[in-house]
């Protein structure tokens, strides 16, 4: 689990802390190091209850399939796509968290990059549509 933060990722933690929209915050190992209070609802827990989860953790508490209901690998998400690419990544997809209920989401992802074109992470916003 990351112990040292990036300014950018300090910034990052303190604008989604402030957005009304669900918001995750990933370290460059796709570690998820924050999810602000409107995203709670995915993991049916607050983040001060669920801590930072590694990708191969976080990923398997949230089912995503695509419109035609294929499964989306952890891999293939917008946020661990915008790891990998360094490229902002926008998906439509049907996640279903750990209360169980199905919700139509817009997922945009974005990679986070601090001084000297150094990936420190990735910001997901995403609302229901």
């Amino acid at each position: 689990m990351s112990t040292s933060k990036s300014i950018q990722v300090i910034l990052a933690r303190q604008l989604a802390s402030c957005v009304a929209m669900p918001i995750l915050i990933s370290d460059a190992e796709g570690t998820l190091i924050y999810y602000n209070e409107p995203a709670e609802a995915i993991f049916n827990q607050r983040f001060n209850e669920t801590g930072e989860m590694p990708a191969a953790e976080w990923t398997t508490l949230v089912a995503a399939v695509d419109d035609d209901r294929n499964p989306i690998p952890p891999d293939d998400r917008p946020m661990m796509l915008a790891l990998t690419t360094r490229y902002p990544v926008s998906q439509t997809m049907w996640t279903r968290g750990s209360d169980g209920e199905w919700r139509h989401l817009r997922i945009t992802a974005f990679p986070l990059i601090g001084e000297r074109d150094v990936l420190v992470g990735a910001m997901s916003i995403f609302w229901e549509i």
